[in-house]
């Protein structure tokens, strides 16, 4: 799984949890729709910024900490030209 692969899993985990939508989310302040999007589309494929996972997680009022403890963050693949 990859790391957009694993956000967007747990993501939308918790989005599931609190009863919010993937649009509810890309309207709160601080989030950008596109980025939301793409999240869930895997777009990125170099994985999603350290500044945009803090904003989300700011936006769903949790920190970094408790978003990434998680086993779906536990087996991380990257693609062979960033070993």
């Amino acid at each position: 799984m990859t790391i957009t692969e694993a956000v967007a899993h747990r993501l939308g985990g918790i989005l599931k949890e609190r009863g919010m939508k993937k649009k509810t989310l890309g309207k709160l302040p601080g989030v950008r729709p596109q980025s939301i999007s793409n999240i869930f589309r895997s777009k990125s494929v170099a994985g999603i910024s350290m500044t945009t996972l803090y904003r989300i997680c700011r936006a769903l009022e949790m920190t970094m900490s408790e978003f990434l403890n998680d086993p779906v963050f536990d087996n991380i693949e990257l693609p062979n030209d960033d070993i």
